[in-house]
């Protein structure tokens, strides 16, 4: 798997996942096995072949920041091949296990745009503008952005 993590990291995605294929017929079920394989199948633009395998991580326990990674990657590709109801559950599925995970938070949004939850899409990009913020500005009205963020609809 060592060569696998190397070639990945040297970009040379194709000759990575006839790799991690020989390694996945020896080793069936095998989660990281299985992500690693998502990985380079999306990096190869090949997003529907790699969500089987992030699907095969999740259900075969995949832990740690992999099983991060999996929800987001997973929710991406869901995202970007267009089942966004699908890919809300999976993204709001790993929220339920790492709520402060900012990447799923906008993977969300996008999906939740994509799903024409243009409020709750907004509100969540705001929250994380104020979460994130090194700007000095953001921090200055950081309080009254987070308040709009959960009353946009609102006049005074």
């Amino acid at each position: 798997m060592l060569e696998a993590k190397r070639l990945m990291a040297e970009k040379q995605y194709t000759r990575a996942g006839e790799l991690l294929e020989k390694l996945e017929k020896a080793h069936t079920n095998h989660p990281l096995i299985q992500f690693y394989l998502g990985s380079v199948y999306d990096a190869l633009g090949r997003e529907r072949e790699a969500i089987s395998y992030y699907q095969g991580a999740l259900k075969n326990k995949i832990t740690g920041v992999h099983r991060e990674e999996a929800f987001i990657q997973l929710g991406s590709s869901l995202r970007a091949i267009g089942e966004y109801h699908e890919a809300k559950n999976v993204l709001l599925t790993g929220l339920k296990e790492f709520p402060e995970n900012r990447a799923l938070q906008l993977f969300l949004a996008m999906t939740l745009y994509h799903l024409g939850e243009h409020k709750e899409a907004m509100a969540m990009l705001l929250k994380i503008a104020v979460a994130i913020n090194d700007d000095p500005w953001i921090e200055k009205y950081a309080k009254a952005i987070s308040f709009y963020a959960d009353h946009l609809d609102q006049t005074w």
